[in-house]
């Protein structure tokens, strides 16, 4: 995992899925950042973990801004399966 650390965002690139040991290292970096990038572009998958994590995140009373590039197909499809995918806004939070 690669990430980049400011004041308010926190900025990761994974170099593998998007699972459980992900999520704990990332939730061990971001603190009280209001704001979590993260580039999937070396996840062939992003497990239930993450999708929770990432829900909790957003649904959190303060709040994180998620942005997500390059997500696996396999992504979406498990939103779909979870439900979620009409829960939360992909146009703001998939990057293009």
């Amino acid at each position: 995992m690669h990430y980049k650390k400011s004041k308010e965002k926190l900025e990761v690139t994974l170099t593998g899925d998007f699972n459980l040991n992900a999520v704990r290292h990332i939730s061990e970096l971001l603190n009280d950042r209001t704001e979590l990038n993260i580039d999937l572009k070396n996840s062939r998958f992003v497990n239930s973990k993450a999708i929770i994590f990432l829900h909790n995140l957003m649904i959190e009373e303060k709040g994180v801004i998620v942005r997500l590039k390059n997500p696996p197909k396999l992504f979406f499809k498990l939103l779909q399966i979870l439900g979620l995918h009409k829960a939360w806004n992909l146009d703001e939070i998939v990057e293009p």
